[in-house]
């Protein structure tokens, strides 16, 4: 039996069928390509259809302008500016030195702070507003960066508290504030300019006067009841809002220079010695009467261009609304905090330090610009002590009233800048 070998293979007429439906599908894609009604054909005319829409609403848009020219007159459109955006402010981190004009700059949370012309950010003592921005002059004194407005306390942007600058009274148990006038009108039915009471602690009617008959002080030895008041309120109060806060002195007082009231100058600088008269320079400036503080402190900086600020004697604005600050930054119940039956010392070396002030609820009484009703045997009784006291139980907060010549060792004072 023989073996025989299957052979496979495409044969002539399998291949003839293969070319031929080849050239049918050719002819096919050829058609729908390029065809009267192809891929390519129908691709032009909807770029042809588009380009005709467009040119027919460049036309129409064309036309409208062409009316409205008619209309406003041909230069309405070339008026129109188109606002820039705000730059950022620069930051903090980047002020040193010395500044040459006044600079509003942000902390690292977002705070505004405006660091006055002659003056520099010390650094090493904080750089976020939480903390207590302390700034100095070229002689070294230093003052604290109280804002007012929202104060971020982190980088969250939703740890905040909102400071209002105002007169406040605040609970003797857990300092709970109470806001009783707002200098700004637009916060509550009162503002600065009225002359509103507030109770001291012992119910006493306290004021701060915006003008006065005799506003630089005294016209008959006490007796008609009359105080130094602030240098220039409204303008204190303008410049905190348009600056975004105001410096509270670091410290009390201390002695400076000068041989009388008209040119004593005082310091804001850790005391270096403690001392009952007007004779050492640095020592703590106490025994001084509430008249000669305020004179005193306007002359710091008085008539001097090389700063941006001016200065004068604490009001009560600024010293409420500072407590509120510190509390508001975490030093609960600051408010009623109670010093008494310590030593009187030094300023800037007790542990009474919060937001990198010295000495609110300790060592002195200050004397401020606020003015007390108080009258009794013929004699009035108008100057406001704020603070704490070493020799008496006395809040950080409170206010107990004084004659206007009355000197004592335990009676000190703090200057407030504000920006021009």
């Amino acid at each position: 039996m023989s073996n025989i070998k299957e052979k496979r293979g495409i044969t002539l007429i399998a291949l003839a069928v293969t070319i031929v439906v080849i050239l049918i599908l050719a002819g096919v894609t050829i058609d729908v390509t390029l065809g009267e009604n192809g891929i390519l054909n129908k691709s032009k005319e909807a770029a042809d259809r588009m380009n005709n829409l467009v040119k027919e609403d460049e036309a129409e848009l064309n036309e409208l302008l062409n009316e409205l020219n008619e209309t406003m007159g041909s230069n309405w459109n070339s008026n129109i500016e188109i606002p820039e955006p705000d730059p950022e402010p620069p930051k903090l981190e980047d002020t040193t030195g010395i500044q040459d004009e006044t600079v509003t700059v942000e902390d690292e949370y977002g705070n505004k702070v405006t660091i006055p012309k002659g003056f520099e950010v010390v650094e090493e003592e904080g750089t976020t507003a939480p903390e207590g921005i302390v700034i100095q002059d070229k002689d070294g004194n230093q003052f604290v960066w109280i804002p007012v407005g929202r104060v971020y306390k982190d980088n969250t942007g939703t740890n905040y508290s909102d400071i209002q600058l105002g007169r406040y009274t605040f609970s003797t148990t857990d300092g709970t504030p109470t806001l009783v006038q707002a200098a700004y009108t637009e916060e509550n039915l009162e503002n600065y300019k009225q002359l509103i009471a507030v109770p001291d602690y012992s119910g006493k009617d306290c004021f701060e006067y915006v003008t006065r008959e005799n506003p630089d002080g005294i016209a008959s030895d006490g007796l008609d009841g009359l105080n130094a008041i602030a240098k220039d309120l409204a303008s204190f109060v303008e410049s905190v809002k348009e600056n975004y806060g105001y410096y509270l002195a670091r410290y009390e007082a201390s002695y400076g220079s000068g041989s009388s009231v008209a040119d004593y100058k005082p310091l804001s600088k850790v005391s270096v010695s403690i001392t009952f008269s007007k004779s050492k320079v640095g020592s703590l400036w106490n025994n001084v009467a509430q008249i000669e503080a305020a004179k005193i402190s306007r002359n710091m900086y008085n008539n001097d261009s090389s700063v941006g600020v001016e200065s004068d004697l604490v009001n009560s604005y600024a010293w409420d609304t500072a407590i509120v600050f510190i509390q508001e930054m975490g030093n609960t119940n600051y408010a009623s905090k109670d010093t008494w039956n310590e030593q009187i010392i030094n300023t800037g070396t007790s542990e009474d330090k919060v937001c990198n002030i010295y000495d609110v609820a300790s060592n002195c009484y200050e004397l401020s610009t606020e003015y007390c009703s108080f009258k009794s045997n013929n004699h009035a009784y108008p100057c406001e002590l704020r603070g704490g006291d070493s020799n008496f139980s006395h809040f950080a907060s409170g206010r107990n009233y004084e004659g206007v010549t009355t000197q004592f060792e335990m009676y000190s004072f703090r200057v407030i800048l504000y920006i021009d």
